[in-house]
């Protein structure tokens, strides 16, 4: 496969921010578009495009794409992909938490019987800085790996709220359907922005496996301080879910939800070894052979394990996507290497997808385990079933 016929369901806010990007890569060739609530033509110039909530079957009957990019609501992620892979489609799914028991198990099965690959579309594994630190800790620069650090950490309040205070009131946006989770759950509820990058430096799945978490949850207050008086629906997520994981090979790593009360974006990343930190938040560095005891900017040592993905792309990465500081082009190149086998031009040599449908279920089953440990104040393992 040299070009990639290539659809889209969804075409929301990030729907429309991936075909951006996808248009500046040659090996993605845009044939159809489905949205419940319709585009215009501007939007999607020579792509065939199909409104209504049905409307993508028929799009994927007509346009037999080889690859379909799923952005819908979280609730509809199993049932869209379920049918773009009974067409033998491959699959580029948006990432979201955890909503039921062995939700991903169903498409796991479907995937493998029809030899299809579904990638789970998590930009942070491709930030330039924790590509580098995986090429650090790969060449043992910072030791054995003892605490890592990560999470979601964003003020949502304006995409939760409408402006009169209204929770889920902004029609026709993801504040819909979103801010349902924070009136009937109380957990980790977007655990993969953090956790997916620290899985992968740590290999997850491959050298160590999680083991046990234990989650903590504070009030409520930053939702309900902005909402209307007449709203009274309850607020039942925590302001911060802090959740404490431990791996079988003694690894701790410290997951944090934090979208309701004011602060700067963070993805709060820290990875710390035997032979020294990573400060991703302060982009600092600190190696036991400095013998100082002082920090020191980590651009020039990081800059040393530059990852292969950003040698070949990176310029163009940070020219197109500046939005995501690249990571977002990055990834899009590493769905092509590895659908193309390297057929493009700036072949990508080994370059591979670093994570698969399995990932993304242990991911987002920390959603699920975070809930339990919060209602019932203990520890859980992983794997642990329990009707939710």
């Amino acid at each position: 496969m040299k070009h990639i016929k290539t659809a889209l369901i969804g075409f929301g806010y990030r729907g429309k921010q991936l075909l951006r990007l996808l248009r500046t890569i040659e090996s993605y060739e845009i044939v159809g578009i489905a949205d419940i609530n319709g585009c215009g033509d501007s939007e999607s110039p020579g792509a065939s495009f199909y409104k209504g909530e049905e409307a993508y079957k028929m799009m994927l009957d007509e346009q037999q794409p080889n690859l379909v990019f799923i952005t819908t609501p979280w609730h509809l992620h199993i049932t869209h992909a379920t049918e773009c892979i009974l067409r033998n489609c491959h699959v580029a799914l948006e990432i979201k938490g955890g909503l039921c028991q062995d939700e991903y198990a169903p498409l796991q099965e479907i995937a493998q019987q029809k030899g299809v690959k579904v990638f789970p579309l998590e930009n942070t594994l491709f930030m330039r800085e924790i590509l580098a630190v995986k090429r650090m800790v790969d060449e043992g620069a910072l030791g054995e790996i003892i605490y890592m650090r990560g999470g979601y950490r964003h003020d949502l309040r304006k995409l939760l709220l409408d402006d009169n205070g209204v929770l889920g009131g902004r029609k026709g946006t993801e504040s819909v359907w979103r801010s349902r989770f924070y009136s009937h759950h109380n957990a980790d509820i977007y655990p993969t922005h953090g956790l997916g990058p620290l899985c992968m430096i740590l290999g997850i799945g491959k050298t160590d496996h999680l083991a046990w978490l234990t989650s903590f949850a504070t009030k409520a207050v930053g939702l309900r301080q902005h909402m209307s008086e007449d709203d009274t629906t309850p607020i039942t997520l925590g302001d911060i879910i802090s959740t404490q994981i431990e791996t079988q090979g003694g690894t701790l790593i410290s997951l944090t939800h934090d979208t309701t009360l004011p602060r700067p974006r963070s993805l709060d990343f820290e990875v710390q070894g035997s032979l020294g930190i990573w400060d991703g938040v302060n982009r600092r560095i600190y190696l036991e052979e400095m013998n100082s005891e002082t920090w020191q900017d980590d651009h020039a040592i990081l800059a040393l394990y530059e990852s292969r993905e950003w040698q070949l792309w990176g310029e163009k990465a940070l020219k197109h996507d500046s939005h995501h500081q690249g990571m977002d082009y990055i990834m899009l190149r590493c769905v092509a290497a590895e659908l193309t086998k390297n057929a493009s031009a700036d072949s990508a040599g080994s370059i591979r997808y670093p994570a698969t449908l399995s990932d993304l279920a242990l991911w987002t089953s920390v959603t699920l385990l975070s809930e339990i440990s919060i209602r019932e104040h203990r520890r859980v393992a992983f794997g642990y079933s329990s009707d939710l």
